[in-house]
């Protein structure tokens, strides 16, 4: 029986498109403030308003990767990132 699937690893991608992309997400709207060039007020407006494209597009990357490895590294290297961004800002740590 020949059965012919669009993308390997369904389960592993399930995951994360729902719940990898989300974590991700949310973590790089604290750490975008700390290197966005612009003022306060739109270093915090600009990735809230950002927020549903870049979760959108993580979501999407998720399915549309060629191997299901390839968006689980990149989710991570921008979710510890963005963690780490955040996490200097809020010590006071410079840059």
């Amino acid at each position: 029986m020949n059965t012919k699937r669009t993308f390997s690893a369904t389960k592993r991608r399930h995951l994360m498109a729902c719940i990898l992309a989300l974590i991700t997400a949310i973590v790089m709207i604290p750490g975008m403030t700390t290197y966005l060039p612009f003022a306060m007020e739109e270093k915090i407006l600009i990735p809230i308003m950002l927020f549903p494209l870049i979760w959108a597009g993580l979501f999407i990357y998720a399915y549309m990767a060629e191997r299901a490895w390839h968006p689980f590294v990149v989710m991570l290297v921008i979710l510890f990132s963005h963690a780490g961004l955040s996490y200097m800002a809020l010590s006071g740590a410079q840059a």
